[in-house]
C-alpha cells in the first residue's frame, strides 16, 4: 500500500485534506478496505463552500509550493467559479486517461479526430500539445492522430458539419448538448453520416447521455454513439465501450467506489453515486470525491480491456 501512503501523505500538505486526515486512525492506510471505511469523502457542496469561505480558486485543494501549470475552471454551473490547477503529474495522467479513452473506441495511428467542445474542456485541452501549454503529449500524439477543434457552441453545428465533410474525421467528438443541434444541421444538410464517419462520441460533465437518447439518435443518424463520462472535480474519465457497451476506466489511474452498487432490489443492484479517488493526481489531490453520477460497478472481464474498471450507468 505504498502509494495509498504515498497519495494521503501528498494530500495532508492541502488545507482541505488536512483537516480530513486529522480524524484518520493508524491503519486507514494498511488497505484499501480500511482507506475507504476510514477517509471522509468530499462533495462537491463542501468544495463550493470552501471556495467561498476562504477565496482560493482550488477550493484548498492545491497542496505543493509550486505554482499550477496551467489553470482551468471547471464546467458547474455553481454560485462561485471552481478551478483545478494541474502540475506535470496530473497533465501526464490526464492525458493518459483520454489517451486510453481514444484507444478503446478505435482510435490509431494516422486517424483523424474531430472535436466538437469548448477549449476547457479536458476533451479539447488533453487532445494535443499544440493545445496546452506544458502537455508534453496529448492523446493525439501518444497515439499519432491528426486533430481539428470546433468550439462547442451549438450555433457551431453548421461547422462540425462541414469538418466531418471535408476533414473526416474517423470520429467525432462531441458535447451531448450539441447532439440535437448537430443532429438537425446534419438532416438540413441530407448528410448521409455514415459516409464520412464511424462513430459519435458524447461528453458531458458528472452526467451521461442516457442509454434511451442513445439508441434515439443512433437509429436517426445511422452510426454508432458512444458516451464518455467526464467528472472534471477528481480529473477523471471513463468511455463506452463498444464491445459490452459499459463504461471502461483504469484501476491505475483512479479507484472507484460505488458504496450502496452491492446492494439488490428484486434481483438488481442500486446505483450509486460514484466516488473517485484519483491516483496521478499530486499537486491537487481528489480524495473520495463524491460525483453526481449514479451507478453499478461491473465485473471485469471485457476482451477489450480484461483489468479495466467496467461502470454501469
Amino acid at each position: 500500500m505504498r502509494k495509498l501512503r504515498r497519495l494521503i501523505r501528498q494530500a495532508s500538505a492541502a488545507p482541505l485534506y488536512q483537516r480530513k486526515f486529522d480524524v484518520l486512525r493508524d491503519d486507514a492506510s494498511s488497505s484499501l478496505k480500511a482507506f475507504v471505511r476510514e477517509t471522509p469523502t468530499t462533495t462537491l457542496e463542501e468544495l463550493i463552500a470552501e471556495k467561498l469561505v476562504t477565496g482560493d480558486p482550488y477550493s484548498s485543494r492545491w497542496a505543493t509550493d509550486h505554482a499550477p501549470l496551467v489553470v482551468f475552471q471547471l464546467e458547474y454551473g455553481t454560485e462561485t467559479s471552481l478551478y483545478v490547477g494541474l502540475g506535470p503529474d496530473e497533465l501526464k495522467g490526464y492525458a493518459e486517461a483520454l489517451r486510453r479513452c481514444w484507444s478503446l473506441v478505435g482510435l490509431g495511428s494516422g486517424d483523424r479526430v474531430g472535436i466538437f467542445d469548448y477549449g476547457t474542456s479536458p476533451v479539447s485541452y488533453l487532445a494535443s500539445s499544440a493545445f496546452t501549454p506544458y502537455l508534453r503529449r496529448g492523446a493525439a500524439d501518444a497515439l499519432g492522430c491528426l486533430v481539428t477543434c470546433n468550439d462547442g457552441e451549438a450555433n457551431m453545428s453548421q461547422r462540425a458539419v462541414e469538418i466531418i465533410k471535408y476533414v473526416r474525421p474517423r470520429i467525432l467528438f462531441l458535447r451531448s448538448d450539441c447532439l440535437h443541434p448537430f443532429a438537425l444541421e446534419v438532416e438540413k444538410d441530407s448528410l448521409s453520416l455514415s459516409d464520412y464517419i464511424d462513430a459519435l462520441v458524447t461528453a458531458e460533465n458528472e452526467a451521461v447521455l442516457s442509454t434511451a437518447e442513445r439508441v434515439a439518435y443512433e437509429k436517426r443518424l445511422a452510426v454508432p454513439i458512444y458516451r464518455m463520462l467526464r467528472v472534471d472535480a477528481a480529473m477523471f474519465l471513463a468511455v463506452e465501450c463498444p464491445r459490452c457497451r459499459l463504461l471502461h476506466s483504469w484501476q491505475d489511474l483512479f479507484l472507484v467506489e460505488a458504496p450502496a452498487g452491492g446492494s439488490e432490489e428484486g434481483g438488481k443492484r442500486n446505483p450509486a453515486p460514484l466516488v473517485i479517488t484519483n491516483w496521478f493526481a499530486k499537486s491537487c489531490p481528489a480524495i473520495r470525491y463524491v460525483s453526481q453520477v449514479k451507478a453499478t460497478l461491473e465485473p471485469a472481464g471485457c476482451p477489450r480491456g480484461p483489468k479495466d474498471l467496467r461502470i454501469a450507468t
